[in-house]
């Protein structure tokens, strides 16, 4: 990038870009796509003072190259490896605006951002993005050191001195405004997770209606988001209360906030800023805004809006909505080439509100009107994860839980969901397409294994999902198809521990007994249909499915079956089945099982035989080399599983 370096002879190859990695570019950029060219208009070093120049920055195949000028002045003959590049981007607008310096290696800017913490990655990735608060100490480096370059970082209003009062029986210690946002703002609420919160307000508040609007990062007002509904909304008095920390609101029966910290936990774990306006019917709009930059004496302000800020937030004859203004840049990254963080977002948040409030979405919420949410205008599908049509549910069962003050009840329905051979035989009529999104849906855009376990509702909305706590200790591979539904109300919030973020729940351990019980049966379902599973192997025409495995890995493997011959009856009359899998055997020393067939990752099974029963693992040795033998053992002793003849020959041997 440097001529300067290049005419003193420094360099040793043809590469002379700065190329950014692009785990740093999609932070600063979330919306760019990697087919785009982000364009920027930079400021920068020359021999004649300083200049703007545009600039780009252009995908490559591993990173992005930064394009568009090549400085040909001598002020960088200093320039050699271990300088440091140091960038300042105001990504909220497109073009992109900014400037960028290089300092020398022993230059006091490079020392000075070098040993501060916030800037320690750098030893490992060589590169980083930083924002806002994030790298406050290099930007005041940088801001005073090349001001001309480099802007001043907003700085957090100062809260006023002398706040302590002593009186006759002690000192009155307000807290320090700020920093009390900044604890309560690290709740550990995700993106998905805060919009849910206020998603929750909007429907104890009667609403029918959610409309999401995710601006783009680049459209000139930085990252935003408004979450509007059409609810009963607020007067002037009724959103003041809302707007204070731990607020005195009366929750109904249903209602699904708690704690009177939604609106701001969930706000503030994801803003700098942010802005409630509301419209009671019958009652004049209003509005109030919080800026952790200025919360000096906890005063809520009401300043004029802008006019994009009024276009944000438009409402009909009543409702609220909440604008989020300086939002943090993405927490995590897509790992699909092609998708950018924004559009990954968007569907992170869209699959995220499908499962929660798939009640509600469907109109089945107990004394609640269907609700209808959308994202950027698009519609929001429920995504029930009991609602697969081949899903099997057993009967609900009620639990009485005591509590201090009355009882509480909990409902219980454990559910036996599809094998993925079902699935696709139930869909192939949609095509592969439509097999994939079926799997997706009901895997819940992952992994079907960490998906099993409790749902567990509250006032029907789901809180949290996938495990077993402490009923089991593991999630096992043939459980994977039971799920168990579990459903309680507000009464029960602190029996549960009910946490802040409504994301942590502590079932009693008295009831997890009863659930166990429930359990149990849908477990031993999933556990046989995947038996009958693993019995049938793969496909015929998966070359190698009629090899036998060695014993102890040290016998051979038996050769396959001829092609000629496999059609013909053996010596009692009967065909041998070509389509038998291939089993593999291994001794192993335990006690807690005479054997236990699995599946392998290529479609065998694996057997493994302990010393338990001394005349099974004879036998096992005698055919290790019959492919057909061990076949038929396998599918044998799938078929005694069934009837847990095992759990009777270990209670005999312990007796």
């Amino acid at each position: 990038m440097f001529h300067e370096y290049r005419r003193q002879g420094k360099e040793r190859s043809k590469q002379r870009a700065v190329n950014f990695d692009w785990n740093v570019v999609d932070r600063v950029f979330p919306a760019a796509k990697d087919t785009d060219t982000i364009e920027m208009t930079l400021k920068f070093d020359t021999d004649q003072g300083v200049r703007q120049s545009r600039q780009w920055l252009k995908r490559q195949e591993k990173n992005w190259r930064l394009e568009g000028n090549c400085p040909k002045d001598k002020c960088y003959h200093f320039v050699e490896p271990g300088c440091l590049f140091a960038m300042e981007v105001d990504a909220g607008t497109s073009p992109a605006s900014g400037s960028w310096a290089v300092f020398a290696p022993n230059h006091p800017v490079s020392t000075a951002i070098l040993s501060k913490g916030e800037s320690s990655r750098l030893t490992n990735s060589s590169m980083i993005a930083l924002h806002d608060e994030e790298g406050l100490q290099s930007w005041e480096v940088l801001s005073v050191a090349r001001p001309d370059l480099f802007s001043a970082p907003r700085r957090t209003a100062s809260v006023s001195e002398n706040r302590a009062t002593f009186g006759p029986d002690g000192v009155a210690l307000p807290p320090n405004p700020v920093r009390l946002v900044e604890i309560l703002a690290s709740v550990g609420h995700t993106l998905p997770s805060a919009v849910a919160d206020l998603v929750d307000n909007a429907i104890s508040a009667d609403a029918t209606e959610v409309s999401i609007t995710f601006g783009r990062p680049d459209g000139g007002h930085g990252r935003w988001m408004s979450i509007a509904d059409n609810g009963r909304g607020m007067d002037r008095g009724a959103l003041a209360e809302a707007m204070r920390i731990g607020s005195n609101s009366d929750y109904e029966g249903n209602s699904l906030g708690k704690y009177g910290y939604g609106l701001k936990g969930a706000s503030w774990s994801q803003a700098k800023t942010f802005t409630v306006v509301s419209k009671a019917d019958g009652h004049p709009l209003c509005h109030l805004t919080w800026d952790i930059g200025d919360m000096d004496g906890w005063v809520a302000k009401s300043n004029r809006l802008e006019q994009w800020e009024v276009n944000a937030t438009t409402l009909g004859r009543h409702g609220t909505v909440v604008l989020w203004k300086e939002m943090r840049p993405p927490e995590a990254f897509p790992m699909t080439r092609g998708l950018d963080p924004y559009s990954d977002e968007i569907m992170r948040l869209e699959r995220h509100l499908a499962l929660v409030f798939h009640r509600f979405l469907e109109g089945t919420a107990k004394g609640r009107k269907r609700v209808s949410i959308s994202i950027n205008g698009n519609p929001v599908g429920p995504n029930n994860p009991f609602g697969h049509p081949l899903a099997t549910a057993n009967d609900v069962k009620s639990i009485r839980v005591p509590t201090e003050h009355e009882d509480g009840r909990v409902l219980v329905q454990p559910f036996l969901l599809p094998s993925e051979e079902e699935i696709e035989d139930y869909h192939r009529p949609e095509g592969p397409d439509g097999i994939r999104r079926a799997k997706d849906l009901i895997g819940l855009h992952g992994k079907r294994n960490e998906t099993q376990g409790l749902f567990i509702y509250r006032h029907d909305r789901l809180i949290k999902w996938g495990g077993w706590h402490q009923m089991w200790e593991t999630s096992d591979e043939k459980t994977k198809l039971a799920r168990v539904m579990v459903s309680f109300d507000k009464v029960l919030d602190e029996a549960f521990r009910i946490n802040i973020s409504k994301q942590i729940v502590e079932l009693p351990q008295q009831l997890q007994a009863e659930i166990k019980k429930l359990a149990q049966p849908v477990r031993k379902e999933s556990q046989k249909k995947f038996r009958k599973m693993s019995a049938k192997g793969p496909p015929s025409s998966a070359p190698g499915n009629a090899t036998g495995a060695p014993f102890n890995s040290r016998a051979k493997v038996a050769p396959s079956p001829d092609p000629e011959t496999s059609s013909k009856s053996d010596d009692h009359g009967e065909k041998p089945h070509a389509t038998s899998p291939r089993v593999a055997i291994k001794e192993v020393r335990t006690e807690k099982f005479v054997w236990k067939v699995t599946t392998g990752i290529t479609g065998s099974l694996d057997l493994q035989v302990s010393e338990v029963n001394p005349n099974l693992a004879a036998l096992v040795r005698q055919i290790c080399r019959d492919p057909q033998g061990l076949s038929h053992l396998a599918s044998f002793l799938v078929d005694l599983d069934d009837v847990d003849i095992q759990k009777h020959i270990l209670a005999k041997k312990a007796t």
